[in-house]
């Protein structure tokens, strides 16, 4: 081992002392290999653009065919709830539905005939073919899914009563009282749904196929394969574990790029293209390029050896005569006596000569006067920083160290706009002061510290010039403010909440008088309907409305008297109970906007709190929740409980909110909602804390948010 260390050693010394070694050397390690390595590059690079260019494409083709596919699905189910009359019609007509029926194939590319079972699940008739079915029952799978359901049902792969292989969907039909009265059926054409697939896939190459959930082709660009499972080498657990994805999988015995989706119905859809095809182009391209570098490396190496003739000879002489000259204890005239070339490299010699007697001289003095510099700009009270015409750091002093936790070793010599103490490249008033047509511009920005701590700075800058009135850098000169724009900031702050108080009370005191008319007038509504034996609806309608006007009562007087809060007002309250009040009160709102309710009580919740401020809270959290949604979703609430905390957790499937947002979103004021005040989350986060416990918000934007209300116990 000592001995292969001394020989890898000795070569180093060998090829480090040598010019024509080291041309060699850079020939080969500089040229050839690189040459290799960009061309393997560009071979790869290559394929990564034609590969991402092909899952671009059948990307976009499954979106095509899925949204195609699913609007045709759609059109076929509204035009099954026309035929039927489904809210119009005060009968069911089967020879109506029938006529219907007719005209819906004729003009409908997608439906191969449509028959209509009644309740017992008895063929009433199938069009075109017969408009009169007698003693023909047939048990349709979806058939009790539609019946309880009240939706309509797209199957897999099933028989008909015929004892064909089809898909299809259906509806339920319902009578003048909204009874079920049977199910209307349309089989799809699966020569059709193979047409949309072709219509997309018609380069070589390109296969598609859609799947039912059973794993069963139900349309494809190989008829062939129409009815038969699909390949296990295809990703078919993906499609339907996952929305979309790209896979790389075997079909036809060739490796492919496959794009797969899962349609709106538990459908699935698989589109892919072969390699082979896929990569024709840069194998073409592979074989041009291996001959464009051989002939580069052949023809650098002629050059090479030119150069080694003409330059490298010649500068390894005048080497020679460098060490010898080098070896005095300082510069002299060279002697005239001695012959020098009268070219170029004669040239050189005499020129290196008179400048080194230059330099030794001019060398003592340039130390002073660096010496001296940097004592001076170290000894600034402020932190200080230059850089180049280029924007490259060139020195900064001890302070600006101190000021951003950085030393200097990790910033002089790089770029500005690379170093971490900006949020974009706009702020950085150096690189403004390089373009300005002002000589030095002052101003207020701020810096980021290595700890993440933004600090606001004074900054004056100026620029360098040159001989030739030339820019040549600039420097900056930064005063840490931040302290006294905290005072500031604060003084303000306490102003506007003082004003804003101001508002509010007086417009809590005017609420006060109109909602005390509102509490009277509700009891008397209350008592009306009572006395009056009206239907349970209108009776637990007029409770909640009183209910809710003495707590609107309740809250405005605590706001008016807020100073005195009693602590011992709160009592032993349920969570529980309190989350399922509030969704008694929203019950209609949640109906209108067909949003879903999901409860999970691992527990009743029990603490010590105040019931109307937590029925405010949540009200105010769930009404954010259903605003998000819009139309449809589901709203989940969660209780559960350990020994330190209870927790409440309220998620919807709405919108989300964006990161950016996120910091804001207890501001006063602050609102993602164009009709929003920005009141809401800040008031229910105030009663969460008033109720000893925190809220935080987890949200992902596109699936939803979450917010968590964690009660110490």
């Amino acid at each position: 081992m000592k001995t292969l260390t001394k020989q890898l050693i000795r070569l180093f010394e060998s090829v480090h002392g040598s010019i024509l070694r080291k041309s060699v050397m850079i020939f080969v390690f500089i040229l050839v290999i690189p040459t290799l390595m960009i061309y393997q590059l560009i071979i790869n690079y290559a394929e990564e653009m034609i590969e991402q260019d092909i899952i671009s494409e059948n990307v976009a083709n499954t979106e095509s065919i899925v949204k195609r596919v699913n609007n045709e699905i759609s059109s076929v189910v509204l035009q099954l709830h026309l035929m039927a009359g489904n809210g119009e019609e005060n009968e069911i007509n089967a020879e109506r539905m029938y006529e219907r029926s007719r005209q819906a194939i004729a003009q409908s590319s997608i439906i191969r005939s449509i028959y209509y079972l009644d309740d017992t699940s008895n063929v009433i008739f199938e069009s075109p073919f017969a408009p009169e079915l007698e003693g023909v029952s047939y048990h349709y799978p979806e058939f009790d899914r539609i019946q309880w359901t009240h939706n309509y049902a797209v199957s897999s792969v099933i028989q008909n009563f015929s004892g064909e292989d089809i898909v299809s969907v259906g509806i339920p039909v319902f009578d003048e009282k909204n009874d079920f009265q049977g199910a209307l059926i349309a089989e799809f054409s699966q020569d059709y749904l193979s047409e949309i697939v072709r219509s997309i896939s018609m380069s070589e190459g390109h296969f598609g196929m859609m799947v039912d959930p059973e794993g069963i082709v139900v349309a494809s660009t190989n008829e062939q394969s129409i009815g038969t499972a699909i390949s296990s080498d295809l990703p078919s657990e993906q499609i339907f574990e996952e929305v979309s994805g790209v896979a790389r999988s075997s079909y036809g015995g060739d490796q492919s790029i496959i794009a797969y989706q899962t349609l709106r119905d538990e459908w699935g859809l698989v589109y892919g293209v072969s390699e082979d095809i896929a990569f024709a182009p840069v194998r073409k391209l592979s074989l041009v390029l291996t001959l464009s570098f051989l002939g580069i490396l052949i023809l650098s190496f002629f050059f090479i050896v030119a150069g080694i003739r003409n330059i490298v000879y010649p500068i390894i002489r005048l080497t020679d005569y460098a060490k010898d000259y080098r070896k005095k204890v300082f510069y002299q005239e060279h002697d005239p006596s001695q012959s020098v070339r009268k070219d170029e490299v004669g040239e050189l010699t005499r020129t290196i000569i008179s400048v080194g007697n230059s330099n030794y001289e001019k060398q003592h003095q340039l130390e002073e006067s660096e010496r001296y510099l940097n004592d001076m700009i170290e000894g600034i009270p402020y932190g200080m920083i230059t850089i180049n015409d280029h924007a490259i750091v060139t020195h900064v002093n001890k302070r600006f160290e101190n000021l951003i936790g950085f030393s200097r070793n990790d910033l002089v010599g790089k770029s500005l706009s690379e170093l971490p103490i900006k949020s974009t490249d706009e702020d950085f008033m150096l690189l403004k002061a390089l373009i300005s047509e002002e000589p030095s511009i002052e101003c207020e920005s701020y810096i980021i510290d290595a700890k993440g701590r933004r600090h606001i700075v004074n900054i004056a800058t100026s620029r360098f010039y040159n001989a030739q009135n030339e820019i040549i850098g600039s420097i900056a000169v930064l005063q840490d403010i931040s302290q006294m724009k905290m005072l500031e900031s604060r003084l303000k702050q306490n102003d506007k909440l003082a004003l804003i108080g101001q508002i509010t009370t007086g417009i809590a005191h005017e609420i006060k008088n109109p909602l005390a008319i509102l509490t009277g007038s509700s009891e008397m509504l209350r008592e009306e309907v009572e006395e009056a034996n009206s239907s349970e609806e209108i009776l637990e309608l007029s409770r909640d409305i009183d209910q809710v006007v003495k707590r609107m009562k309740t809250i405005v007087n605590n706001f008016l008297n807020f100073a005195k809060v009693n602590k011992a007002d709160a009592r032993p309250i349920q969570l529980k109970k309190v989350t399922d009040e509030v969704l008694h009160l929203v019950r209609f709102k949640l109906k209108e906007l067909n949003i879903e309710v999901v409860k999970h009580y691992e527990t009743s919740g029990d603490l010590v709190g105040f019931y109307d401020e937590l029925i405010q809270a949540f009200l105010n959290i769930i009404l954010n929740a259903t605003d998000a949604m819009k139309e449809e979703g589901t709203l989940t609430v969660t209780i559960e409980e350990d020994e330190k905390y209870v927790h409440v957790a309220i998620g919807d499937t709405g919108t989300g909110i964006m990161t950016s947002n996120l910091e804001w979103l207890f501001d006063p004021f602050f609102s993602t909602k164009e009709e929003g005040n920005g009141l809401g989350l800040t008031i229910a986060r105030d009663i969460i804390k008033e109720n000893n416990g925190d809220l935080t918000v987890e949200s992902v934007e596109g699936e939803g948010t979450t917010i968590h209300c964690w009660f110490h116990r």
